[in-house]
């Protein structure tokens, strides 16, 4: 038998060569890892260890109790990340990136917020099954009453959250805030750009105390705190069953903002934060919704579709729902919606007490 010729091999080249890259593929399958060695990183204390100025690998890992050549590798990794700079020379700095957000105490810190999501880690390695028989995860991260317990997930995003707040303050035809109720506050980002706008404005931000120190922390920081008020939350006695009930007297506030607690807790539960949302307000008083919602056909979902997942993963109830559902509701409990805006990935959706 002859051996195969030149254009035998080429034609048995061809469907590989022709087919497209699996460079992208390949990439999206190691994603896991990029993620892992963020985290590993973040808890190594790496980044607030150049903070301090550059070093050596085996300065470094004297300082962090780490193994050299171990360290080396991850800072080789972190270098093709885009988060280290310049281990030709064995003199490894931070990129402006990792030195805005990565290292601890700095004001736009993501570190937190990070670790809480790659706590989603083992959470996640039920998809697959889930997929196949439906319904969620049925996670923690959902439930009103669990916020306490992820401090990083709620607060930690405040560095993105406030710029967000000061653009669709400025961008929306609101009226004066006036007594203010930021009802599940996270950080206070939505309160203090409230307060910005509005010098007679007064916020109470009702949280959980561990997120209430964050609140604090951020209005002192934006030079508003001497007009909060900080109010502790109990989110399994006055926010659990059928009728959820907040520690104010009803008509109490001009303004009352429900931030990013409706796609966690799910349908029924905005139900019934919509409508003591309602109960809290004075007539003619203004609901700000602000959430994650999905988009009409044809326009950008950015990544509402991976939140969605992640809510069905991490979650009892949770998910991304529509801009009409929450018009809905806020419509059958007497608030009549108006104003839409969506900067991004969130929509903020207003309404008036009637």
């Amino acid at each position: 038998m002859s051996a195969p010729t030149a254009a035998a091999h080429s034609r048995a080249l061809a469907p590989y060569e022709d087919a497209p890259d699996p460079g992208p593929l390949l990439a999206l399958n190691f994603g896991f890892a990029r993620a892992r060695v963020l985290g590993t990183a973040l808890e190594l204390g790496v980044f607030t260890g150049l903070a301090r100025g550059p070093r050596g690998t085996r300065g470094l890992a004297a300082e962090l109790g780490c193994d050299t050549a171990s360290l080396r590798a991850l800072l080789a990794a972190l270098e093709e990340l885009g988060l280290v700079a310049g281990g030709a020379e064995e003199s490894w700095t931070l990129t402006d990136a990792s030195r805005a957000h990565l290292v601890e105490g700095g004001r736009g810190y993501l570190g937190d917020h990070f670790a809480d999501v790659l706590a989603e880690w083992d959470q996640w390695s039920g998809l697959t099954e889930l997929v196949r028989g439906g319904g969620h995860g049925g996670g923690e991260l959902g439930a009103p009453e669990n916020r306490g317990l992820y401090p990083g997930m709620f607060a930690g995003i405040f560095p993105v959250g406030v710029r967000t707040a000061f653009r669709v303050v400025r961008e929306l035809s609101l009226p004066e805030a006036g007594r203010v109720l930021d009802l599940a506050s996270g950080a206070g980002e939505w309160g203090i750009a409230l307060a910005a706008a509005d010098p007679r404005a007064r916020v109470v931000a009702h949280d959980f105390p561990e997120l209430l120190t964050a609140a604090r922390e951020r209005a002192a920081e934006f030079g508003v705190a001497e007009r909060f008020r900080f109010v502790p939350a109990d989110f399994t006695r006055d926010y659990a069953g059928d009728f959820p009930k907040a520690p104010f007297p009803g008509g109490c506030f001009d303004t009352v903002v429900l931030a990013h607690l409706s796609r966690f807790a799910g349908p029924d539960a905005t139900e019934r934060l919509v409508q003591e949302c309602a109960r809290l307000l004075r007539p003619g008083g203004t609901l700000l919704i602000v959430d994650v919602m999905r988009q009409e056909p044809g326009r950008p979902a950015l990544h509402r579709p991976m939140i969605a997942l992640s809510l069905l993963v991490n979650t009892e109830a949770g998910g991304v729902q529509e801009e009409s559902a929450y018009r809905a509701v806020m419509e059958k409990y007497g608030v009549t919606a108006k104003e839409s805006v969506t900067p991004g990935l969130i929509t903020v959706l207003t309404g008036e007490r009637r």
